[in-house]
């Protein structure tokens, strides 16, 4: 039988392909969460009556996001023959083996490895330590603190930090006694159905670097996740971050697998079929 692509509604048939891969593919999972796939878009591929490749369209950020997973040979036919109703640019999140395949209808410009963590919550080092007496507390932020977090995610350029994600209810941080906030850990996803949360937007102010506080707030936040039924948890660091991988190893996170991060722009024409 002929492979085929489609673009589906049937959430389901999704949940299935991506659950062979939880962790690889969690941002997908929790995208799945009503709470987020009003601004999703899936396609998949199937081959004798079995799914082998999906493609996700985010729009729920300031610029689309493209996820993908499962066989290239599936994200190519998705590529070629749905190339019109992909974004012309967006932000790109794929596995290695699909960046050839994709070459073919995008390009792609500042991409970088990343590495995907992840930890069941069962096996999560529950032990958070405090910050010293220079600062605060570890407390949650709303809504009233956007502000001082846009200005901390500067010291981030590459954060994905958007003000409705603080409706999660799950982002924390540390202020000095002069109420400056230094460091900050957040979710890009809490998906309530699935049991997953991606973390993410973990920043420290460089002058604030050193003293513990990144593993603070991650732990802080990594345990209020586990306290709400979350039974999976991931995160992104980029291969070089050797630092932040040990911060994130303190608390039983273990590496999983790679992907590649950044830009891509379509073609002005679809390539032949």
């Amino acid at each position: 039988m002929t492979m085929q692509a489609e673009q589906t509604k049937d959430l389901e048939r999704v949940r299935q392909l991506l659950l062979n891969d939880p962790i690889a593919t969690a941002y997908m999972l929790g995208d799945l969460d009503p709470t987020y796939n009003a601004a999703c878009t899936w396609w998949l591929a199937h081959e004798d009556g079995r799914d082998v490749a999906v493609l996700l369209v985010y729009n729920g950020l300031s610029a689309p996001v493209v996820l993908t997973h499962g066989s290239p040979e599936g994200i190519g036919l998705i590529t070629s023959t749905k190339l019109e109703e992909l974004p012309w640019r967006g932000h790109v999140h794929l596995f290695p083996d699909h960046l050839e395949v994709m070459q073919t209808a995008f390009t792609f410009d500042r991409m970088r490895l990343m590495v995907r963590m992840g930890i069941a919550t069962t096996d999560l080092v529950r032990v958070v330590p405090a910050p010293s007496h220079d600062y605060h507390p570890i407390r949650r932020l709303g809504h009233r603190d956007t502000g001082d977090i846009v200005a901390l995610s500067a010291f981030y350029p590459d954060s994905f930090f958007e003000p409705h994600q603080l409706s999660s209810g799950h982002y924390y941080g540390v202020r000095t006694q002069a109420g400056e906030l230094v460091s900050v850990a957040g979710v890009h996803i809490v998906s309530r159905v699935d049991r997953i949360a991606a973390l993410g937007n973990i920043v420290t102010h460089p002058d604030h670097r050193g003293r513990g506080l990144s593993t603070a707030c991650t732990a802080f936040l990594a345990g209020a996740l586990a306290d709400e039924g979350m039974h999976l948890l991931v995160l992104n660091v980029q291969r070089e971050n050797a630092d932040a991988r040990r911060v994130y190893e303190k608390l039983g996170f273990r590496e999983h697998c790679t992907y590649l991060e950044g830009f891509l722009s379509r073609t002005l024409e679809a390539p032949p079929r």
